[in-house]
């Protein structure tokens, strides 16, 4: 890599960095518990280390004195935890599923040690989630672009037990538009986070057209959210893309034409004029990549989307007018490992472009009464 790029990199990194500290307010995954011996005494002093592919490296802590450990901040992955205490067995307890937002107790209990051994548990019962009532629905980024539906975030809204939405995108028809939607009776009060900054525009809506290919995860919350939601209706919380000590990107290309588009009206509703809403031409291009800047230690993820909507509208000939959307959207993620309790992350969305010429033409709004919409956003 250029050396002018690793410093801008950095330079973004130190930017970004102190304003995602200011604002980030949700946490990643947690694991915590209480370590007990063979005869249910509480153990301090127990060292448990937290190893994933999730992780660079390893999380370690120690039990207190009443035996309980906590580690949080994880990503989304599986996990190994390992429980060491001189004078005991090493306990190793595998295949512990952790995701976004989610607090799981993993209580063991160690035995007496009589010569050098260790104890793995491979098939332990299923670990739950028990300290939330939430409703709702988790996806990973790899399910997402792996799964056809439409590339936006109101479509994992609408795969979410407890949403209701207002209308269901069709081949990109809805992606140039925010569909409205209920949380169990609930409309508005909606509350959307990316990286751990509050996204809400207004009390129902997104400031922010995110890049649906750079997603890492999407956590969506119907109803019981912990405390750290602010709103009673829908909590939806998406992380994003890191980089690691490879370097790996991807390319994603969608085109359809209007030929593409079926017609299902009948021969009555076409009699009295209604033609529909059909898209005369989507396409959309992400690409991405990520890698190391400094191996174990700092890490870089870009990514750039574009999509473009062209789409007639009943009653306007497509001669004179149609409704048009184009959105740009870059992207740039640093992360740092500081050690190994400390991790800084700077994200930074620099300039989402939307342009949409002809907002709200319809057949009692001419092309001369149009109000053209050209709007810059960013966050950091």
């Amino acid at each position: 890599m250029r050396p002018w790029f690793t410093r801008l990199l950095i330079a973004v990194a130190l930017v970004a960095l102190p304003a995602v500290a200011a604002h980030a307010q949700v946490e990643q995954g947690r694991l915590l518990g209480t370590v007990k011996d063979a005869q249910g005494g509480v153990l301090p002093g127990v060292t448990v280390t937290a190893t994933s592919p999730a992780l660079i490296g390893q999380r370690t802590t120690v039990s207190e004195a009443d035996g309980q450990y906590l580690l949080t901040s994880l990503p989304t992955g599986s996990y190994m935890l390992s429980f060491e205490l001189q004078g005991f067995q090493t306990l190793k307890r595998e295949n512990i599923r952790v995701t976004q937002g989610t607090t799981l107790s993993i209580d063991v209990q160690l035995q007496v040690a009589k010569l050098s051994e260790s104890v793995t548990v491979t098939s332990a019962a299923p670990v739950v989630d028990t300290t939330t009532t939430k409703v709702g629905a988790d996806f990973s980024g790899q399910a997402l672009v792996g799964v056809p539906s439409s590339t936006d975030l109101w479509g994992t809204l609408a795969q979410t037990p407890g949403i209701r939405m207002q209308g269901f995108d069709v081949g990109g028809s809805h992606k140039s538009q925010q569909v409205g939607y209920d949380a169990f009776g609930i409309r508005g009060q909606t509350k959307t986070m990316f990286e751990g900054i509050d996204n809400t525009e207004g009390d129902s809506g997104e400031f922010f057209y995110s890049d649906y290919y750079a997603v890492n995860e999407v956590s969506v919350t119907a109803v019981g959210g912990d405390v750290e939601t602010s709103a009673p209706g829908a909590t939806n919380i998406q992380t994003f893309k890191s980089g690691g000590n490879t370097f790996s990107g991807l390319e994603q290309y969608t085109y359809e034409a209007g030929s593409f588009v079926g017609n299902n009206i009948d021969a009555a509703t076409a009699a009295r004029g209604y033609t529909g809403n059909p898209n005369l031409l989507f396409w959309e291009t992400h690409l991405d990549l990520g890698g190391p800047i400094l191996r174990d230690k700092l890490w870089f993820y870009g990514a750039y989307n574009e999509f473009r909507l062209d789409q007639a509208l009943s009653g306007v000939d497509p001669s004179v007018a149609t409704d048009i959307t184009k959105v740009s959207d870059p992207m740039l993620k640093v992360t740092w490992k500081a050690s190994t309790k400390n991790t800084f992350v700077g994200f930074l969305m620099p300039r989402n472009y939307k342009q949409k010429p002809n907002r709200n033409l319809s057949a009692s709004t001419s092309p001369d009464s149009v109000l053209a919409q050209a709007s810059k956003t960013w966050i950091k």
